[in-house]
This record gives structure tokens, sequence and C-alpha cells, in this order.
């Protein structure tokens, strides 16, 4: 299999080439590039940083997508870890270009006739625009122009070995063109005019030049480069070899022949762990000071380690910057030291007599330009502060400090952001992560100390925020004090004695305290709010929900993330949020806790902040696709608001917030139960969107006490949870018997209190709980309850799920035509809301139904249209189901191979999100389709697995088909024995589930 992406972007095969879709050549080129891709990396390529709501099931899609059409053994793309890469096999064109470009490089110097080969096989591969047929998106767009970019590079270097080596066959011929198509390229036009010469053709090469030296002075204002009047004087003087151009580095070396070579650095500090990335960050963007001049900018809180990054950098950087290396530390100036005192101090160490430093300020800005123009100079400015006189002027004037030309590099540490500096690349230097941490300690104290003292290494790293100053201060203190265990630092580290600042963290707490103090008192008092959360992440709109104030409440932010203090998150799927530094959270709690009004404020932010969150989410509920019980009537002293993009919207606040909403319900719930109710029952209707449902349970059963003896918003309460935990553990957890209880208990509370729309619900629980069981009557039973209440409520949703519970009986049990027409009645009640779970779960239930009457072209169609409706709206959970149905259509059209591949990744999501009925189900059909490939051994252990998990869930139909298809894979691996005794089991568990009231029997095989 080859994939090629130099020109229209193609997947071919021993029969030719594979007809993809634009998406699919998308993935393939990534793949191509970068190795290895996932999808967040895919978001941007192939969406333009809009992705589908579910992404991930999309990828899967395309991916699934192209094995398919490939029908290859050869693997196209494997999955890698969370990602996925091409396979060994795969040959592509980008690495035949790479390597020939590579060997016409390494030997272009030395011996031009062997790199000319090599480069015009490199540009066979590479002919026509790359990434054609690929979606048109800005991330393409760049790569598309680099690539662009660097084949006219290399066809400069192709032309430059041609003239070295005396090949100008058609050469003169070429440059005519391509000047023509880029008639500012004066590496072509040099190249054209050195042909030209070495062809006998003088005057016209000086009319070449010519006529481009007008070009660019009339259109561009420029004048000719110093490689196109090298050029002219090539020609001029006759010479039959043009010298070989200098590179930027050599000119260098000549331009300051004689020149001092300051190295100022200090000596870099010991022990240099965990800030690889970083460092590699910055040692590769000194690979670009050839084009311009290069600034990196590192910021971070104290402690952090900036100054150890920045040195470390600069000692590795010794070899790229042959001209030297220039510091300043800003530490050793209280206040901070303008930019020209520093440029004053530079300026002998260029060699420049202090007698003939410039008195005025601009001239010395000049003259220090001037000598770093054209020089390879690394300049290192640590702890840059703007000194309070350069403020009150209105900022630090910083470009007269920084390298302006090709060559030149700085690398600037501070607190904060400094405005006014321009920077290539930002480096924002955050906490160790806890590896990297525990590996610099076990450095500076030793593994044996560490090993003594698990817990207490856990308190250090956790106390010092890992951040590496912190961790030195606290090898050291043990160095010194060979007595002190981990845990006598640790217990100093929590409550260090007055006065005394020898647990070293004194200056780290000093830092902290300078730049708290600088703060207005909204940011302080947001800080406080933070610190004493119940939860490491928040949202931008929780500090201006504390502060009562959002535009207040964003200046606050704004604030804390250029100082530091806070530090984005990102996590796909959720909405941004923001985490205050471990250090900064234990140094803000330690200064507070204790004072009467910091609490006062404490408790009327955290409960602003709930309120916010219930009008907030009362906003989206009704937008959600998987809506089911009716949401929480709001308080009515809180003001509503309108939704915004109501869908994505939606399920990315309850991803995000439910560990918020869990936890203020908890700290809540004493004094303001009404609140703290309504918080859990908008998490619980979110948890489509969340993931962790067993945090709700344990955050309900710390709630529901204090709603025992309230009032009648207590009772609602009380009801409402009730309903909320049944609902989860049929949806989540296929605890089918113990949410029929809650379910019913609820129920009678509901109708009580008028909740007819609630109670209603309760009774679908109940019925789908039932049906579950195989207790017919008593599901059909439910149903007709939840009618009688949907009477009392217009609800048009809650009647779609009640037809489906009723199509879900008939089809439990063989009545597939009376399913069919309860589903189609569903899909009918539903039409005005196609965007729904329920909408979708007719359309999937239809499917099924329409298969077991053997209708495949009406199944297949219907399977579809359901994975389109789920991922469009995002139900992860209800996706996965109808990937194990997607994968029984592909069973009954003879497709196992599709099969296979679809109820494994239906089991893979299964056994993720822990649900155990989906888990059983889809292992149940990975076991069929291992069976209709041959594969029994396999397949009977699948299918015995199955069977187990059927019988702990107590779901005796689906028990009973798993046997049924258990005994043919026996009779066929020619034991009959074991075959008959599965059947007898088969005939026991449909007893079991057909006791309660007497039916048919089955008359087409297929799934329970």
């Amino acid at each position: 299999m080859q994939v090629e992406i130099l020109g229209r972007v193609r997947l071919s095969g021993p029969d030719g080439p594979v007809r993809l879709t634009e998406l699919e050549h998308g993935l393939l080129a990534l793949a191509a590039l970068r190795g290895r891709i996932g999808v967040d990396s895919l978001g941007e390529w192939l969406w333009d940083g809009d992705p589908p709501s579910s992404a991930r099931n999309r990828v899967q899609s395309l991916v699934s997508g192209i094995r398919r059409k490939a029908s290859t053994d050869v693997p196209v793309i494997v999955t890698d870890g969370r990602g996925y890469r091409l396979g060994d096999a795969v040959d592509i064109d980008v690495t035949s270009w790479t390597d020939e470009v590579a060997t016409a490089r390494a030997e272009r110097v030395a011996r031009p006739g062997v790199a000319l080969v090599h480069y015009d096989r490199a540009l066979g591969v590479f002919r026509h625009e790359p990434l054609q047929g690929t979606p048109d998106t800005g991330a393409v767009e760049v790569e598309r122009s680099r690539l662009s970019q660097e084949r006219l590079s290399v066809l400069e270097e192709r032309h430059d070995a041609a003239l070295r080596a005396g090949a100008l066959d058609g050469l003169v011929a070429e440059l005519d063109a391509l000047t023509a198509q880029h008639p500012y390229h004066e590496g072509f036009i040099a190249q054209f005019m050195l042909a030209l010469a070495a062809s006998g053709q003088q005057s016209r090469a000086l009319e070449v030049f010519r006529a481009a030296r007008t070009r660019l002075d009339e259109e561009l204002g420029v004048r000719p480069s110093d490689q196109l009047t090298e050029a002219q004087r090539v020609v001029l003087s006759g010479e039959a070899d043009p010298p070989a151009p200098r590179t930027v580095g050599e000119e260098v070396l000549v331009a300051v022949h004689g020149l001092p070579v300051p190295r100022t650095l200090p000596r870099r500090p010991p022990s240099f762990v965990g800030r690889d990335d970083e460092l590699q960050e910055i040692l590769s963007a000194a690979g670009e000071v050839d084009r311009d001049a290069v600034v990196v900018a590192v910021t971070g809180l104290p402690g952090s380690g900036k100054s150890a990054l920045a040195l470390e950098a600069g000692h590795r950087l010794r070899d790229a910057f042959p001209d030297g290396a220039l510091y300043h530390d800003g530490a050793n100036t209280p206040g901070g030291l303008s930019v020209d005192a520093v440029i004053a101090s530079f300026l002998p160490l260029l060699g420049v007599h202090p007698e003939a430093v410039p008195s005025d300020p601009r001239s010395r800005a000049g003259l220090f330009r001037s000598l770093l123009d054209g020089r390879r100079m690394l300049v290192v400015v640590d702890n840059l502060v703007c000194p309070e006189t350069a403020a009150e002027a209105g900022g630090c004037v910083l470009s007269d400090l920084l390298p302006a030309g090709p060559g030149g590099m700085a690398i600037i540490a501070s607190r904060k952001t400094v405005p006014g500096l321009s920077s290539t690349r930002r480096i924002r230097l955050r906490s160790l992560r806890p590896g990297p941490a525990k590996g610099l300690l076990e450095t500076l104290v030793g593994p044996e100390r560490l090993a003594e003292e698990p817990e207490a290494t856990a308190d250090v790293l956790r106390l010092t925020g890992r951040m590496p100053l912190g961790l030195r201060l606290v090898a050291g203190r043990l160095a010194q004090r060979p007595d002190l265990t981990l845990a006598d630092v640790a217990d100093r580290l929590v409550e260090p004695a007055a006065g005394d600042g020898s647990d070293g963290m004194a200056a780290l707490r000093d830092g902290l305290d300078r730049i708290l103090a600088d703060l207005a008192p909204a940011a302080q008092w947001a800080l406080e709010g933070i610190a004493h959360l119940p939860m490491d992440t928040v949202s931008g709109w929780v500090l201006g929900a504390a502060l009562d104030d959002v535009a207040t409440g964003d200046a606050v932010l704004d604030v804390l993330a250029e100082t530091g203090l806070v530090e984005t998150v990102l996590r796909e799927g959720h909405d941004p949020q923001f985490r205050l530094h471990d250090l900064v959270r234990a140094h803000i709690r330690a200064r507070t806790d204790g004072d009467p009004a910091v609490a006062g404020r404490l408790r009327t932010g955290a409960v602003r902040i709930a309120q916010a969150a219930v009008v907030r989410a009362g906003a989206l509920l009704g937008t959600l696709p998987q809506r089911f019980i009716p949401p929480a009537p709001r308080p009515s002293d809180l003001e509503a608001v309108a939704p915004t993009r109501p869908v994505r919207a939606g399920r990315r606040f309850f991803r995000t917030e439910t560990p918020m909403l869990l936890a203020l319900a908890v700290e809540l719930a004493p004094d303001h139960p009404h609140l703290a109710w309504r918080l859990l029952s908008d998490a619980a209707l979110g948890t489509a969107a969340a993931t962790d449902v067993h945090a709700w349970f344990e955050a309900e059963q710390r709630v529901r006490p204090h709603l025992a003896d309230a009032d009648e918003d207590g009772r609602l309460g009380s009801a409402l949870l009730l309903l909320c935990r049944a609902w989860l553990l049929q949806d989540r957890r296929s605890a089918s018997g113990e949410a029929a209880g809650l379910a019913e208990d609820a129920h009678p509370r509901l109708v009580a209190l008028g909740a007819h729309a609630a109670a209603a619900a309760a009774a679908l629980v109940v019925a789908q709980a039932a049906t579950s069981t195989g207790l017919r009557a008593r599901a059909e039973e439910a149903i007709a309850t939840a009618d009688a209440s949907l009477a009392n409520a217009s609800d048009p949703v809650l009647s779609g799920w009640s037809a489906i519970a009723r199509g879900t009986v008939h089809n439990d049990y063989d009545e597939v035509h009376d399913a069919a027409r309860e589903f189609t009645r569903a899909r009918e009640i539903l039409v005005g809301t196609p965007h729904t779970v329920a909408f979708a779960l007719a359309t999937l239930e239809l499917s099924r139904a329409r298969r077991r009457t053997g209708d495949l072209g009406a199944a297949t169609i219907l399977i579809d249209e359901a994975l389109s409706l789920l991922d469009d709206v995002g139900a992860v959970h209800m996706y996965s189901y109808a990937l194990d149905a997607r994968a029984e259509v592909s069973l009954a059209g003879g497709q196992a191979p599709q099969a296979l591949d679809e109820a494994g990744r239906a089991l893979e999501r299964a056994l993720t999100s822990r649900d155990a009925f989906l888990g059983a189900r889809a292992r149940r059909t990975y076991g069929r389709a291992l069976f209709a490939l041959g594969r029994l051994d396999a397949a009977e252990a699948a299918l015995r697995q199955a069977v187990l998990d059927f019988s702990e869930l107590d779901r005796p139909l689906s028990v009973a088909f798993s046997y049924q298809v258990l005994a043919a894979v026996l009779d066929a691996s020619g034991r009959p024995d074991e075959a008959r005794a599965a059947r007898v089991e088969e005939v026991a568990a449909s007893r079991r589930a057909t006791a309660a009231r007497p039916v048919a029997q089955r008359r087409s095989p297929g799934p329970a």
C-alpha cells in the first residue's frame, strides 16, 4: 500500500487507487506528515478548529471507512495508544522525498554531480501542488504553503548543484521559466544570470540583472541582495566558476572577526530535572535564527525554575552562538534596572572603551544594535522587571535590548508578561509533573530517604507545590540538619515557627506576598474564593458569579492569568478552565484560615456561584438531547437567562461543571437545601455529558438527610432525587431491581406534589427496569401508569419514550411487527424534536425490528441514520449501543469482519463506561462474529463470558439467546453433548423469563 500527499492525496493498493472521501484523504495526509495523530490534532486539520460534537466517534468512523475500503491484509492505519498511525508496511512519498533530499544535501559540496542525481529523484516525487483533495482548512493551507516553500528551496539547491557540476543542459530554459513565475525570487534570478554567463551569454545576464534591479526598486522599494550583486560581479569579472555561496554563519564569522567574544553566563544550576519539554522548545527555537532574530519569553511564579531553565538553555546553546553570550540578572537591582542602564553595562563587554560609550541614550542603543548586527550573539535577561519610573512613563521599551536581525537570540525570564516584549516564543512554567518532581528530590536527598518515608515524600511534594526552588530548599534543609526526617520538614512547611525563615520557604512566601499585595481588592477576594473552593479547577464565569459582577470577574481573571497565579486547563470536550497553583492555594489558605471576614465572604461567594450555576443549568437542560426527566423548577428569586449555543454549550457545560455542582451541593446542603438538591438534580440530568456517576451517588447520600424535614420544596427535591437515582441506576448501571423500587417509591410522591411529567418519567423507569428483567406484566402496567400521568402533562418527548418502552416489550417477546408499529409511532410523536436521544433510540430500535423481519435494506438505512443522529447530538453512551446494533446488521448481511470490528469497538466503549449490560451484549455479538469467521474457540470463550455477565444482571431472555448461539458453536466444534446441555439451559432461561406471563415460543432468532 502507498500513500501519496505531494500532489493529489491518494491511497493505492495492488488493484490501483482506493476511492476515499475528502475527510478520509485529510486523515491519511496528516498521518503521513505527523506519524501519530489524535482527535485534537485532527480537529484543527479536518474541521478548522470546529469539530463535530462527538469528534472521537467521527474519527473512528473515518478510520473504519479507510480500513474497509482498502480491503487488504496489509494494515493501512493502526491504533497507537489513544491515536492512530499508518501501518509499518505503508510506503509514503514524503519519506522518499525527505531521504533523497537529505542524501543530496550531504553530497552537495563535495560531489555536486552525485547530489544532482538525488535532487532530481526527489523533485520527481514532488511535482505538483501538495495536499490536493483534502479539506480546505487553515491548518491544511499552512502545511501546503510550507511544503511548497520547501520544494522551492530544494529546487534552488538543485540548480546550485547543477551550476557547481557544470550540468548546464536545459538549465537556462528552466531558470528562465522559474524567474517568470517568481519575479522577486532573487536566488533564481542570480542562478539564471550565472547559467547565462556560463553558457556565453554575459550581455543577456547583465540585462537580467538591470531588469531585476529596476523591478525591485520600483515595485518593492528595495535594493538587490548581496547574492544578486555577487552574481553581477561574477558576470562582469568573467570568472568561469562562480564561488560557492557562504552560509549565514560564515558571513557572520567574517563580519565580526577580531571583536571580543563575551561569555558572561553564570554557572548552570546542578541537577536540572523536569523541564525537558520547555528546554527542547527553546533549543528548537534557536534553529530559526538564520531566518530572523528569535526572542523567547519565559514566565512563571517565584521558584518555578525560570532562572535555571534560562541558564541551562544558554549553556546548551554555547556552540550555536560563537560570538558570545550576554547576561543580566534584574534580581540584583531592587526595583529593576532601566533598559538603557543594561545596554550601558553590555557595551564594554563588546569592546567599547568606557570613555567611548555615548552619553545620549539613543546613541548608546544605536551603537549596541550595530555591534549585534550580523553577529551570532545570545542575550539572556533574568528576572526582568519594569522600574517604577519606566512604568510611569508608559512601560518598558525593550526593543533596544533585543537582537534585530538574523543570527541573534534573546531569552527573557520574568514573573509575568512584560508589556512591550515582542517575543517569537512564549513559555509559561508551571509546577513540575509528579514524576520529575520526585526525581529531582530523589537526586538531591538520595533515593533511600524517599523510600523510607513515602507518605512524607508525598506531603513535601504537595506542600512545595512541586516547585523546583521549594524542593531545593527542602533538600538544603535536610543536608544542614541530617537529624531531621522528611516528616519533620513537612510539619515545618505546614506550620513554620514564628519569625523562623530557616525552613527555606520563607523567600518563596515573601515572593508570593509581594505579588498578592500588588493585586486589587477584587482580585484578592477572588483568589481567596478559588483557594477555598472544594475543586481544583474553575471556569471563568465562576469569578464573575462570586464577585456578583461579570465585568469585574473577567478583568480579575485577566490579571490572575497574566501574573501566572492561575493556569489554563484545556480538556477535550470541556470548556476551558483555570487552575490555581498548588503552592498559591496552600499559601492563601494559610493566610486566611480563621479570619471571620474572609469566612463570610467565602460563604456569600459560594452561594452566588451556586445560584449562577442553577440559572445556567436551567437555561441549558431543556436543550440537552438526552432529556428524559423534566428539569426541576427554578427558584422564583433567580433571574432566568436564555441559552447560547444550545446543544454544544449544554453538553460542554455539564461535562465541565458536574464536579463543581456536586461539591457545592454537599457544601451548601445544611444551610441552603433548596440550592443543594437542584444542583444535584441538574447534575443528574446532565450526566450523559459527565462520566463519574459514582460521585453523584455519593453526593446524593450526603445531601438527602438535609431534606428529611423540609417544606414542600424540599419534599419535591427529595422525590426528584429518588427518581434521578433510579434513572441513573437503570440507565448507566443496569441495576434494574434497585432502580424499579426507587422509581416506584418516587412516583406517588410526585403525583401528590402535582409533578405529573416527573411522575410519568418515574413510571417509565419502572417499565424499563421490568422489561430488562423479563417482567412483562409489570412493564405494561407501568407504561399505562405513565400514560395516565402524561394525560395531565403535555410532554411529547416523554410520550415518545412511552411508545419506545411499549415497543421494546413487544420486541423482547418476538412480536416484531407490533414492535415496529410502536417504534414508528414514537418517531412520529418525536418528529418535532429529531435531535434527541429519544428520536435516535426509536430509530435504532426500529432498525432492529426491521432486521428481525429480514428487511436488511431498511435496517441498514435506519441504523446508519441512528448512528448519525447520536453522533450529532453527542450521545456517547447510546452511540455504543448503536454500534452493537450496527454489528448485528453487518452479521445479518454476511459481513462478519466488519461486524467483528464494530462489536469490538462497542465492547471497548462499554468497558470504559462500566456499562455491564452493554458489555455483555457487545461481547455476545463479538462472539457471534467470531463464530461466523470460523474462530470457534474464541467465539465459545466470548459467549460463555456473556452468559455469566447476563446471569449476574438477571437478564433471562439475554441468557437464553446467548445459550442458543453457544449451542450452535459447540455443534460446529463437534461436541454434540455439550451443545444439548446448552440448549437445556436455553429452555430453562426462557421459562424463567416467561414465568410471569405465558407467551408463545420465540419465532425468530435475535438478540434479547
